[in-house]
């Protein structure tokens, strides 16, 4: 029997995004989102040609959700502001019901001994930014940055914790190399010079918010994957080299060293794709000293050097037989596991911890998500035996524990997710969450990794026959 104790105040929680679990997509004031229309505009793309309208109503059962945290231990929730619920239209005014929602979800929240982790942006663009251009425009950094500060004066007396975006690296290679997500586009150079922007975003909301919340802090959640070279060969090694630093040094190295990987640079710069530059980006980039970062890991990449032809596939992660690639003609192509399809490799989560600690000893770090979608059904007793979810939770916070135990300062979990919601382009097909919404009515139904985590949130920890 192991023991597993966590550092005094941890934190236990789990994570949504607003798009994913709201709803209520016309209710109160709120506009359209560029998914909302994309879904409807090309629903085959989803699967079951869902859309996010309803998700899993929780802007109608707000507080019924917040006492089942509690209910649970949760002393964190990771979670997102919806953009266009705030500012539905171009005149940049504020919308009192979105204002009193966001009010009244804080407040609970606090109320009941739960920090919130509040991520400004994660991937839900107001439709009438989209039409202006979305992130190629530069109109849009300006837009985010008066959001942001909205943001900060009508909610930083009680979120003392802020996230810039979630996962530029996926919104840049799915929106705008692959086209799976909107705006639908495939123009490597326009991902690139997209990257850029959302860089600057960052760095000029963080440089905002020292202005107006010097007591809270602000960080950045990164889709961090290892990428690993599908052979010993020398052009997969380099394959491997280059999709890591477009998916993960790109975004990573400016948050925590203040500049862009020279050998990034060098690459766009020889093959002419090196984005614009206004000519102060390097140094409000420079400037934007993050106080923690989050990461968000599922699983591992595959990387070789045969691609043919740049394309991509939907399938998100190995399972069923599915497997997630994308690929650029002549650069590299990213297979989301190794044949035979892994679930589960907590071991590449110390990769990336250890990467972090050495490009910034001491940062602190949040592991904002970490799960496992299935298709799953209630038991006749109202429940989920969802075993393979403890199991995979299991696994990664043992990973978690070990890199405490060597120094790196990990300070909470964030479980994905609080329930199950609209999951992009797999619609309502795969469920991640510890609550099982009924589809039909909107119940939600506690799994049994629910009560897991409660109790491991509850002791800080937990114990395992298991050996780590």
């Amino acid at each position: 029997m192991t023991s597993y104790d966590f550092p005094y105040g941890f934190i236990w929680g789990s994570a949504t995004s607003a798009l994913q679990i709201e709803g209520a997509n016309v209710e109160g004031g709120r506009t359209p989102s560029h998914w909302e229309v994309f879904c409807s505009e090309q629903p085959d793309r989803i699967a079951g040609r869902a859309s996010p309208h309803l998700a899993s109503d929780h802007y109608n059962r707000m507080e019924q959700d917040v006492l089942a945290m509690r209910d649970l231990s949760h002393n964190g929730y990771r979670l997102s502001i919806s953009w266009p619920r705030l500012i539905p239209h171009a005149d940049g005014k504020l919308n009192p019901e979105g204002i009193r929602f966001y009010n009244r979800l804080f407040d609970t929240l606090v109320s009941n001994g739960i920090e919130p982790n509040v991520t400004l942006y994660h991937w839900d663009l107001p439709q009438w930014l989209a039409e202006k251009g979305g992130w190629e425009n530069p109109e849009t950094i300006d837009a985010f940055v008066f959001y942001a500060e909205a943001c900060f004066r009508l909610f930083g007396d009680r979120v003392k914790r802020w996230v810039t975006l979630s996962e530029p690296g996926c919104i840049t290679l799915n929106g705008y190399a692959t086209g799976l997500h909107p705006p639908g586009k495939k123009d490597f150079a326009t991902a690139i010079q997209v990257a850029h922007n959302y860089v600057v975003a960052h760095a000029k909301a963080v440089s905002r918010f020292r202005s107006i919340c010097p007591n809270g802090q602000i960080g950045l959640v990164l889709n961090m994957s290892p990428f690993y070279p599908s052979s010993e060969s020398e052009p997969d090694r380099q394959a491997a080299l280059l999709a890591d630093g477009l998916l993960n040094r790109w975004f990573l190295e400016p948050a925590l060293s203040g500049s862009y990987p020279e050998d990034m640079v060098s690459f766009y710069r020889d093959y002419a794709i090196l984005p614009h530059m206004e000519p102060h980006d390097l140094d409000d980039i420079a400037s934007s000293q993050i106080d923690f970062i989050g990461v968000n890991y599922h699983y591992p990449r595959y990387v070789s050097a045969d691609a043919e032809k740049t394309s991509s596939s939907q399938g998100s992660l190995c399972r069923d037989g599915k497997f997630n690639f994308f690929s650029v003609k002549n650069l590299f192509r990213i297979q989301g596991c190794k044949q035979g399809g892994i679930d589960m490799e907590p071991d590449a989560l110390t990769e990336l911890l250890d990467r972090i600690h050495q490009l910034a000893p001491g940062m602190p770090v949040y592991i904002t998500e970490n799960g496992i979608g299935k298709e799953e059904e209630l038991t006749p007793c109202g429940t989920v035996d969802d075993e393979h979810r403890i199991d995979y939770i299991k696994s990664h916070l043992k990973t978690v524990h070990a890199a405490i135990e060597k120094g790196i300062n990990i300070r909470g979990y964030y479980m994905w997710s609080l329930m199950d919601g609209f999951s992009w382009l797999d619609g309502y097909s795969k469920r991640y969450g510890f609550l099982y919404v009924d589809r039909n009515t909107m119940e939600r139904h506690k799994k049994k990794s629910a009560y897991w985590f409660a109790s491991v949130a509850a002791n800080n920890g937990f114990t395992d026959c298991k050996p780590g």
